[in-house]
This record gives C-alpha cells, structure tokens and sequence, in this order.
C-alpha cells in the first residue's frame, strides 16, 4: 500500500470516528404544533446544535396530504436531554402550487407587510389573493386595505404563538377572506408566506433607544416585492 493510500484510510477513519463521537438530538416542534418530532440533527455538544434551523412540510406534522405544499421553518433554541427544542422561524408556499391558483381573466392581488403581535414579535406577512373575474386598480387598493385591517389588527390583540397557529392552520386567511369577499368575488385567499424578522427584546431595546431620544434605529425591513 502506498504511502498516499495509507493517508487517505487514515483520514477517512478519523473522519469516521469523529462522526461516531457525534450525539444525535430529536428536534420538535414547539408546543402550539403539539411537540411533534420533526427531523434529528448530529451534533458534538448540546451548544453546537443551537441555531440551526429545519424546514418540514406542514404535512410531516398534520398527516394531511393536501399540506405537503406548506414548507415550515423552525430554528432550534435549545436542548434538554436528547431533545432539541425549537421556534416558529417562519413559513411558505411552494412557488409550483401558487402557479397552479392562476387563471386567465383573473386578478392576482398580493398584499406584504411587516406586523407587531402584542408580545412584540415583528413578523413580516404576505397575502395572497385571486380573484374571479379581472378586478379593477380602486377595487384592488381597498383589498388590500382590507386585508392590513384584519392582519394588523389581529396581531395587535394576539401573542407570537396564537397569531402562528391562526397563520398556519388558514384560521386568519378565512378572516382575511371573509372581508375581501365584500369588495368583489374571490376564488382563493391565502397566507403564502411569513418571516419572524425580530424577537422581543430586539424591539423592546429599540423602543427604549427612542424613549431615550438616542440614535434613530435603522429602518425597519422594507417588505419585498410580490412575486
């Protein structure tokens, strides 16, 4: 055996005694998703995993088939034992299901905004809205008037993790449907997509930076461009 051959089986074994030496640790959902087991990741320390984030479908937590399009992303925030806890991170369609919503001689009505929920998580929501039939740009301005006053209006009365399960399980886009419906005929109305952009203390210290009447913090993220 050549010398070269013999640093590469020595490479490859410490390589694999080194994955050996790795614990693995049972990640869940947090609680408002009922614990449930949504992935295991390896690690050397119970540290080495926080931070790490995993995106199972909706359909890995529900069981239900017609979910599998909802993509869920957790961040892990700590570890007991062998099991790594997580946190809502945020969530979204998949771009190949909403393709399928369009039809011709309809309207797409997008609405994106940045929102604080009374535990002062600022998450960024974007609604998405078909139509029947092509909508005209006044009636399309007071939809998406109409879904702020519901989005924003439900985040102010209700915490981080209520908020998440009324977003995820389509209990606040039935909300959001009911009042657009008003306006003109819709055939779907959806929550496509959500971003937890600040925790709480993030927003809370920057709220006492201006009570202090310190430096302006920076501008809050713009929302990004329908897509």
């Amino acid at each position: 055996m050549s010398s070269q051959t013999k640093e590469i089986a020595a490479t490859t074994a410490r390589a694999r005694d080194k994955w050996r030496e790795k614990a693995w640790y049972q990640v869940l959902a947090p609680e408002y998703f009922g614990n449930k087991e949504i992935g295991s990741t390896p690690g050397e320390t119970p540290d080495s995993v926080i931070g790490r984030t995993l995106e199972p479908t909706l359909y890995d937590i529900t069981g239900n088939f017609d979910q599998i399009h909802v993509k869920l992303r957790f961040k892990i925030t700590g570890v007991v034992g062998q099991q790594a806890k997580t946190v809502f991170y945020g969530h979204e369609w998949s771009s190949d299901y909403l393709r399928g919503l369009v039809r011709r001689g309809t309207s797409r009505i997008d609405w994106i905004g940045p929102i604080l929920t009374k535990d002062d998580y600022m998450m960024r929501i974007s609604v998405i809205v078909f139509t029947i039939t092509r909508s005209k740009t006044s009636q399309e301005h007071s939809v998406r008037k109409a879904i702020e006053n519901v989005i924003v209006g439900h985040a102010k009365k209700h915490t981080f993790d209520e908020l998440v399960q009324k977003v995820i399980l389509g209990d606040l886009a039935k909300e959001v449907q009911e009042e657009v419906k008003k306006i003109t005929p819709i055939r779907e109305c959806e929550i496509r997509k959500s971003k937890v952009l600040k925790a709480p203390e993030e927003v809370r210290a920057r709220r006492a930076r201006l009570r202090r009447g310190g430096p302006k913090a920076e501008t809050e993220e713009t929302p990004e461009a329908s897509s």
